[in-house]
């Protein structure tokens, strides 16, 4: 947890408050719903190990993949300031271990530790920047020009043309707005087009 890119740059004493008012790396198993539409939240939640895909079910109850949250990711930090519900589902989507901090503990950090409020900042500016490429991407380009841009964004942020897929091509395409079987399509389609190579989960840009 303390690698968690919300508590850099703090101090060693910083870090030691820190353990006290934490609750520590819970095993939380493949398939576990960490939270829920409705459900009182009111801890922030940081992602030590695995993954968690953070979710909306619609009208029908078709998952549509928001965001996903990798290791050092903080997730519901919106409790932390208010009782409000969430609007979410979070699920592991492989064995996970969790860390988390109260309301009360987190705001009493806060107050002392003005660089936490920095980088809590930072991050939620990010996640807000990552959401509006997401809208993007899925609102107004055709199925495979929206494989075509994720796959270019992530290979901007990794800064490398040979990476691999950070999620299931089922997360994927529901991240993306299209069926799986629409994915595959416009994956060989680029294939096809020689504009990417394609090894299982490992793509190379061309």
């Amino acid at each position: 947890m303390q690698g968690a890119p919300i508590f850099q740059g703090l101090a060693d004493a910083d870090i030691a408050e820190l353990v006290t008012i934490s609750v520590h790396q819970q095993t939380v198993k493949k398939g576990t719903i960490l939270y829920s539409p409705a459900a009182p939240l009111d801890r922030m939640i940081i992602v030590d190990q695995g993954r968690v895909k953070v979710y909306q079910l619609n009208e029908n109850g078709k998952e549509k993949v928001l965001y996903m949250l990798q290791p050092g990711a903080i997730d519901s930090e919106a409790a932390l300031f208010s009782d409000r519900p969430q609007a979410n589902y979070a699920e592991a989507v492989e064995d996970t271990l969790v860390c988390s901090i109260g309301r009360a503990d987190f705001q009493g950090l806060l107050h002392r530790v003005p660089t936490v409020a920095f980088n809590l900042l930072n991050i939620l500016g990010d996640r807000l920047t990552a959401l509006e490429s997401v809208s993007a991407l899925t609102g107004n380009l055709t199925a495979k020009n929206r494989v075509l841009a994720y796959l270019q964004q992530l290979g901007q942020e990794k800064q490398t043309h040979e990476f691999d897929l950070p999620i299931r091509k089922k997360e994927l395409a529901s991240f993306l707005g299209i069926t799986p079987e629409t994915l595959s399509r416009q994956l060989s389609q680029l294939v096809a087009d020689g504009l990417l190579q394609l090894d299982g989960k490992h793509v190379s840009l061309i």
